[in-house]
């Protein structure tokens, strides 16, 4: 997040967690100590990835040295090393492995990305930055010189590149063409037409590939949209940059989400725990001291029907869906078909889709009424850890069943330490009579008394179901 890397391996290759991280989706069958052990081993790898993505640059720094003719033991002047660094930050962004490449050819790619990348300037300011922090007024530059800014600089390319360039304009573009209630949508004919009369060379891909990676809304099928949040995070705006991570476009949500569990501690919280922390954080759009609408409210509270009465933090539905990832050019190979429609078939789409009026036509339409729906809603959970992400169970009733059965057991044992005394004292008076012994006897013949009385002697003597006299113990029926 910090870097807008998403480490490979790590990050969600399809629409389940589970799939991508087998250890991580087995929660509910491995030992804790094993999942603890695992964890520990992930905290790790995380802990040592910098210093993997390190010798990652010096050895692409070594490889561009070579194919430049340059020699890493000799000190470059200000404008080969500029050189050097330009280069190494276009073949860098564009995934390329200079070791397959002539200078003429990588040199000529350098000078054609720097004159049609409309982001270019991102990226060199961004070298430029980086210069003057770790060298500034430095005229000769070593290669560890060039190697230390290269590495500010490549920290520093996600978010304050591709995020703050690539991203921004790919979102600013959307939300200028969304529809004006907030739904985060954006009708499909409005974002062909973009790329068909604003120049905006980013909105064609093809209906089947956007579907499949999760970012269309078809709850309308004659009004199909482009939800914003899933088409800028799906996986094809990202960068191929390195064999350790892709550059991606930071989700805005993920600060949120970060203020949510350093405040909530916890992998569940009420919604109206959610809905206090929520209206009270600013956004890039949205100022602080908001009121979140009735159907986001109505939706918190279907989940934590679910959930017993919680909101898993780290589930499926409270992240609203999940989408496929999959680069354009892998879907191809899929399906066969291009990822992108050409000009032609965007013309043939608009024209075929219902005419109606722009982006601005509903002002004052209630959210809820919009005409891409902001009501697709699958209601089927999946949590990232199914064990200990689960909403507590509502134990109060079976406390009170408990405590009800602890007072009967109470009541029960109390009575039978009465009736065991009372029958104590009941034999010591008997023992005084004339023919007690006798009757004790007898009794214990029977194997109704031990040596010491009994409880069941009293109880019978007193109700009567025992005459005695002075030779003989005889019983009377239940009746008498």
């Amino acid at each position: 997040q910090r870097h807008g890397w998403h480490i490979k391996g790590l990050a969600a290759t399809s629409g389940s967690w589970a799939t991508s991280a087998p250890a991580l989706g087995m929660g509910d069958r491995l030992p804790k100590r094993l999942l603890d052990l695992i964890e520990d081993q992930l905290a790790f790898a995380l802990s040592n990835s910098e210093t993997l993505i390190h010798g990652e640059v010096v050895e692409r720094l070594h490889r561009l040295y070579r194919v430049l003719e340059r020699d890493s033991n000799n000190r470059l002047a200000e404008a080969d090393a500029m050189e050097v660094m330009g280069t190494y930050m276009s073949a860098y962004i564009a995934g390329y492995n200079v070791s397959h490449m002539s200078k003429a050819k990588l040199l000529k790619f350098h000078k054609g990305l720097v004159k049609t990348y409309s982001y270019w300037p991102f990226y060199s300011g961004l070298v430029q930055a980086a210069r003057q922090e770790v060298a500034p007024g430095l005229t000769e530059f070593s290669f560890s010189d060039i190697l230390k800014i290269l590495e500010v600089a490549s920290e520093r390319i996600g978010r304050q590149a591709v995020n703050a360039g690539n991203c921004r304009d790919i979102e600013s573009r959307l939300v200028r063409i969304e529809e004006s209630n907030g739904t985060g949508r954006v009708r499909l004919r409005d974002f062909y037409s973009s790329y068909l009369n604003e120049g905006t060379w980013q909105f064609q891909e093809r209906i089947e590939y956007l579907r499949q990676l999760g970012v269309l809304d078809e709850s309308d099928p004659s009004m199909p949209c482009v939800i914003i949040p899933n088409y800028l995070n799906m996986h094809a705006n990202c960068f191929n940059v390195s064999s350790f991570y892709d550059l991606c476009c930071i989700d805005a949500c993920e600060d949120l989400f970060g203020h949510l569990e350093s405040t909530i501690q916890a992998p569940h919280a009420t919604p109206e725990e959610i809905i206090s922390l929520v209206s009270a954080l600013p956004s890039a759009h949205v100022p602080g001291s908001r009121t979140l609408s009735a159907m986001l409210v109505a939706k918190l509270h279907e989940i934590a029907e679910q959930h017993e009465g919680h909101v898993p933090l780290h589930g499926r539905l409270f992240a609203s869906g999940t989408t496929k990832l999959m680069t354009d050019h892998e879907w191809s190979e899929e399906t066969g078909m291009k990822a992108s429609y050409t000009r032609d078939e965007m013309k043939r789409f608009i024209e075929s889709s219902p005419n109606s009026s722009g982006p601005t036509a509903s002002d004052g339409e209630d959210e809820d009424d919009s005409m891409c729906s902001a009501t697709m809603w699958v209601h089927e959970e999946e949590l990232v850890d199914a064990v200990n992400g689960q909403a507590p169970p509502k134990i109060w009733p079976r406390i009170q069943s408990g405590l009800r059965v602890c007072a009967c057991l109470a009541v029960l044992l109390v009575s039978c330490s009465v009736i065991r005394s009372f029958g104590l004292q009941a034999v010591e008076m008997l023992a005084g009579a004339a023919g007690a012994d006798m009757l004790h006897a007898k009794m214990a013949k029977l194997g109704l008394v031990d040596a010491k009385g009994s409880k069941l002697l009293l109880w019978m003597y007193k109700q009567g179901r025992i005459v005695v006299d002075m030779q003989h113990v005889s019983f009377t029926s239940c009746s008498s």
